[in-house]
């Protein structure tokens, strides 16, 4: 989830290289030439299924062979109708990923298929000057489209492109522990409003523990995410425009920050320099009052041998007086198709069975999630998942302007150093000046850079 920040200067190594052979992405064609090259696709595709010439998808991905049963029950459907069609998966870490993915979109080809978080193949969509295709026109003819949220959209798309062809999701619930002798909890009692987990927050720190963590040594701005998403809110700190949302905002990361650097605090004082790993580590030891928990770890952590204790995942506090308290989609997992893709059009059909019943079965069995949740046993799921699988239960999508905005990198470098800053305030009155100061540095940026 984290953004990956070598990939700017990582693009211009490449561009240099490559400088010679590679020409500019244009993403912007006639009419009739896009019409005229999509129907020559579509007959040399419709050929080799007719001819029954062998058909070898290749697709590079992050995360081991632990995905391999998706990607193989997906070839299966397909091949029900194309029996020539097959694929080759190829499996890398991810900064390697990342170096190869960027290199080969931009010149050098090699792949029909790359699968990832939608966040990373939408930086590297933006790097390449739009090297994928835009997919919107093949989810719209796939039969399982409703299975789509506008969330999901929302997360995999750039400036109304459909990069990423969503298979799953990274859901984020809030952890309440419950079995904090001397703290009354129960799901009457989860804090439905902002007062309520101050209140909540509160009692953990005076029965001994601390009342909330979320790491800001990686990603502090997850944090107004977690919670401003979760009211459902959008444009917590910045809109497409962009402009900086922080002076709009402000009493909300006034609220947020004083829950950490305020008198009476009660956030984990570790979490300005921890990244995720201790937290989970803090988590698993059982000395967290309230926490970030995904539909990703809670299986783990419902083992009684995790460490975590008794606990139940409920939405995010209503922080805004609306009554708006929801789950936060903070990320899809899918495929973008580069545009200079050998088997372009047979990619985009393999991506049609991507949603159907059994890769979608396998997609929950091997990454914890999927789209379609009917393939989803109830029964068969601990107390803590769910919630995440309860199609009545509201879920928000985060902000998505990395692939919007060139410089988006430089604005998150001004605004994360803010946060940070912010957290360390000494007294309320530093707080409102290290968020007013936030806002002067993300105006300042957006100035030098248009």
């Amino acid at each position: 989830m984290k953004k990956t920040r070598q990939i700017a200067a990582l693009s211009m190594a490449v561009s240099m290289i490559l400088m010679g052979c590679q020409g500019t992405a244009n993403t912007e064609t006639t009419a009739g030439a896009a019409t005229s090259a999509q129907n020559a696709e579509t007959e040399s595709s419709a050929s080799d299924q007719t001819s029954g010439e062998a058909v070898e998808l290749t697709i590079w991905f992050e995360g081991g062979d632990a995905r391999l049963p998706f990607f193989e029950a997906a070839e299966a459907e397909m091949q029900k109708d194309y029996p020539n069609y097959s694929i080759n998966c190829v499996t890398f870490d991810n900064s390697t990923f990342m170096t190869k993915v960027l290199q080969a979109v931009t010149a050098t080809g090699g792949v029909d298929l790359v699968f990832n978080d939608a966040s990373r193949i939408l930086e590297i969509d933006q790097q390449s000057n739009y090297g994928f295709e835009d997919l919107n026109s093949v989810l719209e003819s796939d039969e399982k489209k409703d299975l789509i949220s506008e969330g999901d959209i929302k997360l995999s798309s750039s400036a109304g492109r459909l990069v990423v062809y969503p298979v799953n999701r990274t859901i984020a619930g809030l952890g309440v522990k419950t079995d904090v002798p001397g703290v009354e909890v129960s799901k009457e009692t989860s804090p439905e409003t902002w007062e309520e987990f101050i209140e909540l927050g509160t009692a953990y720190k005076n029965a001994g523990i601390n009342g909330f963590t979320m790491s800001l040594g990686d990603d502090p701005g997850q944090a107004f995410n977690l919670f401003l998403c979760g009211s459902g809110m959008s444009d917590v700190f910045l809109n497409g425009t962009p402009e900086s949302q922080v002076e709009k905002n402000k009493q909300y990361f006034e609220d947020i920050i004083s829950v950490y650097a305020g008198e009476n605090g009660f956030w984990d004082k570790d979490a300005t320099s921890e990244d995720f790993s201790a937290m989970y580590t803090k988590i698993q030891s059982g000395s967290e009052g309230m926490f970030r928990a995904g539909n990703w770890n809670v299986a783990g952590w419902d083992d009684p041998e995790s460490g975590v204790g008794e606990y139940q995942v409920t939405t995010w506090p209503s922080l805004d007086g609306s009554g708006n308290s929801g789950l936060v989609l903070l990320n899809t997992r899918g495929f973008g198709v580069p545009q200079n893709s050998e088997n372009k059009e047979a990619a985009k059909i393999f991506l049609k069975y991507v949603l159907a019943e059994t890769p979608q079965l396998k997609s929950f069995e091997t990454m914890g999630s999927c789209m379609d949740l009917n393939v989803v046993d109830m029964d068969s799921l601990t107390k803590n998942q769910k919630i995440f699988f309860d199609s009545e239960v509201p879920m928000y999508p985060i902000d998505n302007y990395v692939a919007e905005i060139p410089y988006y990198n430089d604005i998150y470098d001004a605004y994360e150093k803010g946060l940070i800053n912010a957290f360390n305030s000494a007294t309320t009155e530093e707080i409102t000046q290290n968020v007013e100061a936030i806002h002067s540095a993300i105006n300042e940026v957006i100035a030098e850079n248009k």
